[in-house]
């Protein structure tokens, strides 16, 4: 049966300028788990005593997951994995030629000495043992199976399987880890695969299969360089091609928003699963085929993960699609009307990226020479903004003055940290306006007040 281990906490705040606060990282943890990720690698003491104050507060929760604290293979290290009240300490220690002679300075034999040494320290201490030979895919083989049994032997009982640069193929995986399942003495095997090369998740599927028992993911795929494999993308994977039914789906996308909200990390539109793309349909063929029968072109049912499909009007768009919009309106126009309806909407589409709903039905108007005034036009609103704790109210204060539907931004005491006013030319508009503005690193929290009506001081 698979396992997940989520690595958030210590592989994914490894993300150039990510740092969690404890607090954000305790509720990352307590999302995690009720996702029921078997494993949370909640990061290396020795790192700062705010990482030390993490582990040691997630671990006294008592979550289902097992908590894992990380740790170089030296003692202190370990003592401090120890001391923090971790079920298991993962200790790494490179295996590779290069990593041997360039960065360790150490023999063969002085590095198998070494992960003996301590794999058997961590193991008198009462501590589960994990031991990863970082570079494992770039060490020589004959020397990676003797490494791991000489750490099985010392007391670990799974091994992680690291491909630190991301090198390998789903193909060659498949083939090293069947071989190496073979040869070692009785273990768990995790896979650690690095993305540089966008293959990480398809090469720990083919290691699953090849015998593997446990993949190591971050939300939203943080982590070194360009991270490893996604946790709401490799749950849905297994979850649907393999069958692995195991993990709750349901607070997969929010989690998703609350790490791009604490970790500044944005996501690109056309990420999968979570990405604002992932169930928009463009084009005419696709629009009228989903509109017909969603299977046609979604992999599977948006509604799994509590999120919508999405419609994209502009010049790609057929006329099922305007029809479709237009209904949801109340509107209903004649076969010549939604003719024409559509043709200028392809040739307004030719010259602006992006068409709301307001154009779509002043379109309407001016085709039928019928008013349509189901959409509020020039809207007026207060945006009350609550400022995470660790981030300066000034600084985004700043980013807020550079939008210019914003206007008389003030900072203020109480619940919120700053308000302001908004204008914008419609619901959509100001819709999207949020949206925006709540991708601004450091807001913690929006709300949104229209203006009903308006006066002026002095009496007039």
């Amino acid at each position: 049966m698979l396992e997940i281990l989520d690595t958030t906490l210590r592989e994914g705040e490894q993300t150039p300028y990510v740092n969690f606060t404890v607090d954000e990282k305790i509720e990352i943890a307590k999302r995690l788990d009720a996702v029921g990720v078997d494993m949370i690698e909640a990061g290396d003491p020795s790192v700062s005593p705010n990482v030390s104050k993490a582990i040691e507060r997630i671990a006294s929760f008592r979550l289902r997951a097992e908590v894992v604290a990380h740790s170089t293979a030296t003692r202190s290290g370990i003592d401090r994995a120890k001391a923090c009240g971790a079920n298991r300490v993962a200790i790494f220690y490179a295996t590779s030629k290069i990593h041997l002679d360039s960065k360790l300075h150490k023999t063969e034999s002085e590095a198998l000495e070494i992960i003996r040494e301590h794999v058997s320290y961590a193991k008198s201490l009462g501590l589960k043992v994990r031991y990863t030979p970082e570079d494992a895919t770039r060490t020589d083989f004959e020397f990676l199976v003797q490494v791991c049994n000489t750490a099985i032997q010392a007391g670990a009982d799974r091994i992680s399987f690291a491909d630190t640069l991301g090198i390998m193929q789903p193909h060659v995986l498949f083939e090293r880890i069947q071989t190496l399942r073979a040869r070692l003495l009785p273990c768990k095997i995790d896979l650690h695969c690095h993305n540089d090369y966008g293959l990480a998740l398809a090469n720990a599927m083919a290691g699953i299969r090849a015998g593997a028992n446990c993949v190591h993911t971050t939300v939203n795929g943080l982590g070194e360089r360009v991270g490893i494999p996604d946790l709401a993308e490799t749950i849905l994977a297994f979850h649907n091609l393999e069958g692995t039914q195991k993990y709750d789906l349901r607070p997969l996308v929010e989690l998703s928003s609350y790490l791009e909200k604490v970790s500044g990390f944005l996501l690109a539109p056309n990420k999968p699963i979570t990405g604002q793309n992932a169930f928009s349909h463009k084009s005419g063929v696709h629009t009228n085929g989903i509109l017909k029968n969603p299977k046609t072109y979604e992999p599977f049912d948006p509604s799994m993960l509590g999120r919508e499909r999405k419609i994209v009007i502009d010049k790609y768009t057929g006329k099922s699609a305007v029809a479709a919009r237009l209904e949801e309106y109340g509107i209903e126009v004649s076969l010549a009307e939604l003719e024409v309806i559509v043709t200028r909407i392809k040739n307004i589409g030719d010259q602006r990226k992006q068409l709301f709903d307001a154009d779509i039905l002043e379109i309407a108007e001016q085709v039928t020479g019928r008013e349509m005034d189901v959409i509020p036009h020039d809207i007026n609103a207060m945006l009350m903004l609550e400022v995470e704790s660790h981030v300066y109210t000034s600084s985004v204060v700043r980013r807020l003055r550079s939008f210019s539907n914003v206007s008389n931004i003030y900072e203020v005491t109480g619940d919120y940290d700053i308000s302001a006013f908004a204008n914008a030319e419609n619901m959509m508009a100001l819709n999207n306006l949020i949206e925006e503005i709540r991708t601004v690193p450091g807001i913690k929290r929006t709300e949104t007040r229209m203006v009903l009506k308006k006066y002026n001081g002095n009496n007039k």
